[in-house]
């Protein structure tokens, strides 16, 4: 979740502190710079050739060493293979740096079994690779020095506490929460009385300056000569093991196992860094994932001002279109401006050409005005386009004309057809003059009518006929695309709005991992706190 990297110290000392609290054993690493007599120590304590002698300046890998009814090895490789032997030889091979002085890298761990009583007590050996050659060699023992109970750091009494040693002590152990650690002074058999001497002086203020937690009574620092020791054991002699300090150092590690049975001691102050680390990782973590969420909110709230300043100008610029095309609907501007052009449109017989080169362009044009505002809506808010908006054109007018006087029928030779241009065909004039416009009949009086209501000559009876299909028309093209605009603007609103608002999925899993973050940390601090208490 933190996206540590594969190389990470923190991430590499969670797993090893993880698979420490998952060992039984009371693991003793011993560690130091290359020929610092290491290997011999731990062949002397344990009294045979475990470590072969020609292996000590050239130890490449971490070597367990585990209780064993005979004394056996075991490689492991990184293909999940495994080769045991009997004896140690085969360490000579897997356990040793190449001429370049590097690790073999097809090697995970090695694992000597070692009838010793002190290992059947739970006890486990490390014997770390040589510090101060290859950083590979570093990385590897710092990373096996976290899941020690106990740390032996093994010093050359002719180069005692070197800068390099110093800042591994502090770095690699005490900063870490690795305090349980016995200093070994090796070598003071080869320094003059009086170096001797000095070097005491000085190895009691390094015991006094690193207070390691050790069981009361027991101390952090010890003289062994190493070889001389190894060499006494072989011999069976006890006496030189007594004079070289090694019954002394074998006797503090025997109080140490039996007094640390409960491990939680040790364990507590290097969960307690590691977790501490962990925690302040996470938080600066939480509060990057918090930044990037306001980030993600401050975009958010300026794209919705956007939006909304949007969602304003473009309602101000639909209704004024909207209004625009139902104030030329309305019924009565309508007869003013086109009335009187229809009717003698009609009685010119051009209504094809008027509808089809100017009115309907001109509602057309109203219709566009209006449509081109919801096209913006939908582009900028993302919102699916409502239906169409649909301009509905009445059929052409039908028009009857009355009966001429009987004057004009006579001069005629008698009834005849008057054809009208409407698109529609010749009607047929009858005693009962009529007008028709779509379905609708108009009566026009007969000449009885005529001469008893004393109405309007011929002439302006067929004028009033124009008129009135031309009104007819006007009247239910208005009523129909007024209510087509009005269903209209009710689609039109659902469209110019801002949509509701709703989490990105990247806010989404950001403010999971917040809440997981926070949660993990609280979790993890509870936990030390019960440790603690």
């Amino acid at each position: 979740m933190l996206e540590l990297e594969p190389d990470s110290q923190l991430k590499k000392d969670i797993i090893s502190i993880c698979e420490y609290l998952k060992n039984p054993s009371f693991k003793i690493a011993v560690f130091a710079p290359f020929n610092y007599g290491k290997s011999t120590l731990l062949n002397a304590f344990l009294g045979q050739r475990t470590l072969p002698i020609d292996l000590i300046p050239t130890t490449g890998a971490a070597i367990s060493i585990k209780y064993g009814t005979e004394l056996q090895t075991k490689i492991n490789l990184k293909d999940g293979s495994k080769i045991c032997e009997t004896g140690t030889d085969i360490l000579k091979q897997y356990a040793v740096l190449d001429n370049n002085r590097r690790m073999r890298d097809d090697v995970t761990s090695v694992e000597v079994y070692c009838p010793h009583p002190f290992l059947k007590r739970g006890v486990e050996f490390l014997d770390l690779p040589g510090t101060n050659d290859r950083e590979a060699q570093d990385i590897l023992v710092q990373d096996q020095l976290l899941t020690a109970d106990l740390v032996v750091q093994v010093l050359d009494a002719r180069n005692l506490m070197t800068l390099g040693e110093r800042e591994n002590l502090r770095d690699w152990l005490w900063d870490r929460g690795i305090k349980t650690v016995v200093f070994v002074v090796n070598f003071m058999n080869l320094l003059s009385s009086d170096e001797q001497t000095e070097v005491n002086n000085r190895i009691r203020f390094l015991a006094e300056s690193f207070r390691s937690e050790l069981p009361s009574n027991i101390s952090n620092l010890y003289r062994v000569d190493a070889l001389p020791a190894l060499r006494g054991r072989l011999k069976g002699d006890v006496s030189v093991a007594q004079t070289t300090g090694l019954v002394t150092f074998e006797s503090a590690l025997q109080n140490i196992v039996e007094t640390d049975g409960k491990k939680i001691d040790i364990q507590l102050p290097r969960i307690q860094t590691v977790a501490s680390q962990l925690c302040q990782v996470m938080e600066a973590s939480a509060k990057e994932v918090t930044k990037e969420l306001i980030a993600i909110q401050e975009r958010k709230s300026e794209k919705f001002e956007i939006q909304k300043r949007a969602e304003k100008l473009i309602t101000q610029g639909f209704q004024k279109s909207s209004s625009n095309f139902q104030s030329w609907l309305y019924l009565t501007k309508l007869l003013e401006r086109h009335q009187f052009e229809l009717a003698i449109v009609l009685e010119q017989r051009t209504f094809n050409i008027w509808e089809s080169e100017k009115f309907r362009p001109e509602a057309l044009k109203y219709k566009q005005e209006i449509t081109e505002w919801i096209d913006k809506a939908c582009e900028f808010f993302q919102q699916e386009e409502p239906a169409e908006l649909i301009i509905t054109f009445p059929e052409a007018p039908k028009v009857f004309l009355p009966s001429p006087p009987p004057s004009e029928t006579k001069k005629s030779g008698g009834v005849k057809n008057i054809a009208i241009a409407t698109g529609i065909g010749w009607l047929l004039a009858g005693p009962m003059g009529a007008a028709v416009a779509g379905g609708a009949t108009y009566f026009l009086s007969d000449n009885k009518q005529n001469k008893s209501q004393n109405l309007d000559s011929y002439q302006q009876q067929v004028k009033q006929a124009y008129a009135n299909a031309a009104r007819d028309y006007l009247s239910r093209f208005s009523a129909v695309a007024l209510k087509a605009v009005e269903k209209y603007e009710e689609k039109a609103e659902k469209v110019i709005k801002v949509p509701v608002s709703q989490q990105s999925p990247e806010a989404i899993k950001l403010r999971n991992k917040l809440q997981l973050l926070n949660n993990l940390s609280a979790e993890i601090n509870q936990e030390l706190d019960f440790l603690a208490g």
